[in-house]
C-alpha cells in the first residue's frame, strides 16, 4: 500500500525557475571560502528537482542526475541554518528567524503567490533557492518538517501548514482549499488551530499526514487517516487537528518518528508506542491488526528509549545507553540473509565505530520511507536500507546492508533522510 503512494512529482523542464538575484559588481560580495564549518549544510541524491538549491546541477545537461556523495550547499553559507527537511523533490532550511527552501513547488510547499495561469504546476520549481516568507508576527523558529507534498513549520507559539491540503495535512477544509499557500504582500498564511495556551516543540510529516508535540507531551494529528496513522479512531481525512489517544493520552511524549504510515513515540519515562500500518508485522507484540488506529504500548525491554524512526516497513530505536535496535522487514542492518524480525535486535555497537572513548554510542536514529541512519555523539552518521537516488550519500548507487558512514568533513548535528535526497547539518 505504501509503494503504490510514493510516486514522486519528477516531470520537470529544461526551464527553470530561481530566485537568485543577478551578480552586481557594484556591490561587495562575501567571500565564503574562509567560513568555518559551523552550520554548513550538505546535501546528496536526486538533484534535477533543485532540491539541493546548486543552479549548475539542474541547469548543465553534463552533470548527472544523482549526487551520490554529500556536496556543500552553499546558498545556506551565512544563514546560521539551525533546522533542515527534506521532502519529496524539495528542501527546508530554517535559521531562527527565516526559512528557505528549494526544490519543487508544484504544490505551494515552499509557498509563493498563486499562479491562477498556469493549471499545470508541474514544471514549478526553484532550483537556486528562494526565501519563504512567514507572517510578522510568527516569533521565532522552533521545527520544521516536510511530508509528500506539504511543509510544517512550528514557532514559539504557532504552527503553520503550506503546500498540498488534498487531505487536510495542512490544517485546512480540503473542501475550501485543496492548497494553501502565501505571499509577501497578498495571503496571509493561517495558523493551525491548536488548543489556548498550546506550546510547540517538535512537528513532524509522514506522507499526507501532520503531528505537532507540545511541550506538554501532547501529540495533535491532522490530515490522511486511511491507515490509522492519525492515532486518535480516525480512519477518514481530518483537518481539524485532534490530539492522538490510546496509550499515549495520558503519558507525556517527549519524540515522535516515522517516515511512511507507520509512527513511533517515546515517552519521558522511556515508554516506547506505535500505531499506523502495521503490513509487516511491526506491532505483533501486542496486535495481528494490520491497520492500527490508537497507539498502543510496545512492551519491549530495550532499556529506557530515548529516539524513534520507522520506514515503510521497519522501525528504529535507541535508548539512554545509546544503544540501537531495528526490526520489521527488508533492509535491517544485519546483512542480506535478515529480511524479517517481528522484535527488536541490538545491531551491535562495533557497527558504529569503535567501543573506547564513545565513538558507537548512539545519539538519535533516523529513517526515510526506505533508509535508516544512526548518529553518534561524537557526530559521526551511519547509513543502510535502499539507495534510491543514492540518497544513502555513500558514493554509489547500490543498496546497503550494514551500517556504514557517511563522510562529510565536520561533526554531524543533524540530518534528515528523505525519498529521493538527504540533507546534512553540521556543527
Amino acid at each position: 500500500m505504501l509503494r503504490g503512494r510514493l510516486t514522486l512529482c519528477t516531470r520537470i523542464s529544461a526551464r527553470s525557475v530561481s530566485d537568485v538575484p543577478p551578480l552586481d559588481r557594484e556591490k561587495p560580495q562575501q567571500d565564503y571560502r574562509n567560513l568555518r564549518t559551523s552550520r554548513a549544510v550538505y546535501g546528496c541524491g536526486l538533484s534535477k528537482s533543485g532540491s539541493l538549491a546548486i543552479p549548475n546541477l539542474v541547469e548543465k545537461r553534463s552533470n548527472p542526475e544523482v549526487v551520490s556523495r554529500p556536496l556543500r550547499i552553499s546558498y545556506c553559507n551565512g544563514k546560521k541554518i539551525k533546522k533542515v527537511a527534506s521532502g519529496f523533490g524539495f528542501s527546508l532550511f530554517a535559521s531562527s528567524n527565516e526559512l528557505f527552501g528549494s526544490g519543487l513547488n508544484n504544490f505551494y510547499q515552499l509557498g509563493g503567490p498563486i499562479n491562477d495561469q498556469k493549471a499545470d504546476r508541474s514544471e514549478s520549481y526553484y532550483i537556486g533557492g528562494k526565501k519563504i516568507m512567514l507572517p510578522s508576527d510568527a516569533g521565532k523558529i522552533v521545527d520544521i518538517a516536510a511530508g509528500r507534498l506539504h511543509s510544517l513549520v512550528a514557532t514559539t507559539n504557532k504552527v503553520y501548514a503550506f503546500g498540498s491540503n488534498t487531505h487536510g495535512q495542512c490544517g485546512q477544509d480540503p473542501a475550501v482549499h485543496s492548497f494553501v499557500t502565501h505571499d509577501a504582500g497578498h495571503t496571509k498564511l493561517p495558523e493551525v488551530a491548536l488548543p489556548d495556551g498550546a506550546v510547540p516543540k517538535k512537528v513532524h510529516c509522514s506522507l499526507d499526514s501532520s503531528f505537532v508535540l507540545l511541550e506538554d507531551g501532547r501529540v495533535f494529528s491532522f490530515g490522511l487517516g486511511a491507515d490509522g496513522q492519525l492515532g486518535n479512531g480516525s480512519v477518514e481525512k481530518q483537518f481539524v487537528p485532534k490530539q492522538v489517544a490510546g496509550d499515549v493520552e495520558k503519558e507525556k511524549i517527549v519524540e515522535i518518528g516515522g517516515s511512511g504510515d507507520t509512527l513511533l513515540a517515546a515517552s519521558a519515562n522511556g515508554e516506547l508506542f506505535a500505531w499506523g500500518l502495521s503490513e509487516y508485522g511491526q506491532f505483533k507484540v501486542v496486535t495481528d491488526a494490520i491497520q492500527v488506529d490508537h497507539p498502543r504500548h510496545l512492551p519491549f525491554q530495550l532499556g529506557k528509549v530515548k529516539t524513534v524512526a520507522a520506514t515503510g516497513s521497519s522501525c528504529i530505536v535507541s535508548n539512554t545507553d545509546g544503544l540501537v535496535y531495528s526490526w520489521g522487514a527488508q533492509i535491517l542492518g544485519f546483512g542480506p540473509q535478515v529480511t524479517s524480525l517481528p522484535k527488536p535486535m541490538l545491531l551491535d555497537p562495533p557497527l558504529f565505530g569503535t567501543a573506547t572513548n564513545d565513538d558507537s554510542t548512539i545519539q538519535r536514529v533516523y529513517s526515510s520511507c526506505f533508509s535508516l541512519g544512526a548518529q553518534t555523539v561524537k557526530g559521526n552518521f551511519y547509513v543502510w536500507g535502499i539507495n534510491r537516488f543514492g540518497s544513502l550519500g555513500l558514493g554509489h548507487a547500490e543498496d546497503q546492508f550494514f551500517p556504514f558512514q557517511v563522510f562529510v568533513p565536520g561533526s554531524v548535528k543533524s540530518v534528515s533522510l528523505g525519498p529521493d535526497h538527504s540533507l546534512y547539518l553540521l556543527h
